[in-house]
């Protein structure tokens, strides 16, 4: 048996199959006849959005029985034959109930994009500059504490995959893969700007300029964006002024979809999370799970 799972959230967890015997049988000889498909888990990239399928072995021989590693990831280059594969797992993980609706046609869009962000490297907003007052740096009236970028210790393996952006932006490595308003009983069941901010402030955050004491040290400053219908992406200010941000199991990073330094996160080529819902304070007292 073959677990798959769709590697393209941030905030959500991944969603998952469990392949059949049959099935995996028929998926790992056409992976294994198109070797070219096949990269480790950590490869491709590792930004926002869709990230191709990860293929991991739930027996000790089944991989090995074609000559393919226990875990690789698939469909993540434009290549014809990588998105054939791509298409009909995401379609059969639909046909499972494995993958909702919404988000099947969200990803199916996402890997038409591929071609086009690898060729261009998503200019899907204008270029950066470092901010010069005003914008996301100004904090008038409210004092807060800004942390150096510090991506070890999220990306080390005992907990790389455990930890989301709430985390990463909470500033709390809580390893549940923390979901806004779970705590609380509050968690969003839509992906829009007002459910996931509801959830977040129920944890306890506030929103931008609703100052908290000084008994609530560590107040960290966080920004939140939201794919539509899909999933939510969450960042937070660093001490050497741009902004740090962990898109779901991945590496925590300072970098955009375009691999360029995220000084602005309104600004910065974050495609599909294409909402900006605004900047809120983390503090001592939130609860995350």
């Amino acid at each position: 048996m073959l677990q798959v799972t769709a590697d393209a959230f941030s905030g959500l967890p991944n969603p998952t199959w469990t392949v059949d015997a049959d099935e995996a049988r028929y998926l790992l000889q056409e992976i294994s006849q198109n070797r070219s498909v096949v990269a480790a888990v950590n490869e491709g990239f590792q930004g926002l959005g869709y990230r191709g399928i990860i293929v991991e072995s739930l027996t000790d021989n089944i991989a090995n029985k074609y000559d393919l590693p226990a875990s690789f990831r698939v469909g993540h280059t434009a290549d014809q034959k990588n998105l054939e594969i791509a298409e009909r797992i995401l379609r059969n993980m639909q046909q499972a109930a494995a993958l909702e609706n919404a988000v099947h046609t969200v990803l199916n869009r996402e890997l038409q994009r591929l071609g086009s962000r690898e060729e261009t490297s998503e200019p899907d907003r204008a270029p950066q500059s470092m901010p010069q007052g005003g914008g996301p740096d100004s904090d008038v009236g409210c004092t807060i504490e800004i942390g150096a970028f510090n991506p070890g210790f999220w990306n080390d393996p005992a907990y790389i995959g455990r930890n989301n952006c709430y985390n990463y932006a909470s500033n709390r490595r809580t390893n549940t893969f923390a979901q806004p308003g779970r705590a609380t009983g509050h968690q969003a069941n839509v992906m829009a700007c007002g459910d996931v901010t509801n959830g977040a402030l129920s944890d306890g955050l506030h929103r931008r300029f609703q100052c908290f004491p000084d008994s609530e040290k560590p107040r960290w400053l966080m920004a939140l964006v939201v794919a539509p219908g899909y999933d939510y992406h969450w960042y937070r200010k660093q001490k050497e002024g741009f902004w740090g941000h962990k898109p779901g199991g991945t590496a925590a990073k300072n970098t955009d979809n375009n691999s360029a330094v995220v000084w602005n996160p309104e600004t910065a080529a974050r495609a599909p999370y294409s909402d900006f819902c605004g900047y809120f304070y983390a503090c001592k007292s939130q609860r995350i799970n």
